[in-house]
């Protein structure tokens, strides 16, 4: 038995913060002690989580969202009448009643994860299945950022962007695509001032990141992770910084039209794409260490999956070293003469 503190109840689910963590669909009994004493016995499923790690990055608490299951109950009745008689949703404090989002989406299983996803996290959220249905609905109210999918029916994601920077109220809204994994498809959604890009499939907790990165009021408090030049920050430093601190996330390197992607995972590396795509994941991440320019922003969220290079950063910068060294070495020996 864990005994936690709960926030961001409704009538289908609840937050809990502890870092006693469960895996993702795992069910379990909850048992909730209301404000007037009477306890709720409620059959319930992990639907995500927020390790440390990711929870500091948001200004949030480490634990889980748990979606209650079951029928109409007598105890979800009763959670029920006790959430509607409050007068103010229980939601993250400062983002409830000043950030609003407008979400894109054709697919409608899709877009109902993204609406419970964000909500969790405390915004408020409108959703549309097309581009000219959220025009519409942000000629009533001015939302703080929009997320939207590029692949859309009559006017796409990219319409969408170059539609509001010819708004005169929506102009310095920002947007936020989600598409295909692709160069092209990224490229030319920063091309058209989108400010963030997101690739398809995604965690929920990488879509909650960059929304709260991009439209929460920045505050002492706020972590929106790292970004920076590969001129003044090298590679290594940073991998190296990473695996010091046990850091999870995503981190983008652009140059020129190259891309990359290095998923990083409590200081370890699991995952390398790069646009060339060539060779193995850690001879991938051999030449990235070996830019020496270009831009790099890291964004914190939970990474899972298999690991794909098998071994340390430390390892790794080692290696990578001791290749510059036999390279060197074969560039300055003499060229025998016949």
């Amino acid at each position: 038995m864990v005994e936690a503190e709960t926030e961001d109840v409704s009538a289908r689910g609840l937050y809990i913060r502890t870092e006693a963590l469960l895996p993702v669909g795992e069910e379990t009994e909850l048992r909730l002690t209301l404000p007037d004493g009477s306890d709720l016995v409620l059959p319930a499923r992990v639907a995500h989580m927020l390790t440390p790690s990711s929870a500091k990055a948001l200004g949030r608490h480490a634990g889980m969202g748990f979606e209650i299951l079951g029928g109409e109950s007598s105890a979800r009745l009763k959670l029920r009448a006790h959430v509607d008689s409050l007068r103010t949703e229980i939601t993250n404090p400062g983002l409830s009643t000043t950030t609003q989002i407008v979400v894109v989406e054709p697919s409608a299983p899709l877009r109902t994860r993204m609406v419970r996803s964000l909500e969790s996290a405390g915004f408020k959220v409108t959703a549309c299945a097309s581009a000219t249905d959220a025009l519409e609905a942000c000629t009533q109210w001015r939302p703080d950022t929009v997320v939207a999918a590029s692949s859309l029916e009559s006017m796409t994601g990219i319409d969408l962007a170059y539609a509001m920077s010819d708004h005169e109220t929506l102009s310095d809204v920002p947007l936020i695509l989600t598409g295909d994994d692709t160069d092209l498809g990224r490229l030319e959604a920063y091309r058209a001032g989108v400010r963030d890009y997101i690739p398809t499939p995604f965690l929920e907790e990488e879509l909650v990141i960059r929304v709260h990165r991009v439209a929460a009021p920045v505050t002492p408090t706020t972590n929106p992770g790292l970004r920076g030049s590969l001129v003044d920050i090298g590679l290594g430093t940073l991998l190296s910084l990473f695996e010091f601190e046990r850091k999870s996330g995503i981190l983008l390197l652009l140059r020129g039209g190259d891309i990359a992607r290095v998923f990083v995972s409590e200081g370890k590396i699991l995952k390398v794409e790069a646009s060339a795509g060539r060779g193995t994941p850690r001879e991938r991440l051999m030449l990235l260490l070996d830019w020496r320019d270009g831009q790099f922003e890291f964004s914190p969220c939970s990474i899972g999956g298999r690991d794909e290079v098998g071994t340390t950063v430390t390892q790794l910068l080692l290696e990578h070293a001791r290749i510059s060294d036999e390279a060197d070495a074969n560039r300055a020996a003499p060229i025998p003469r016949r």
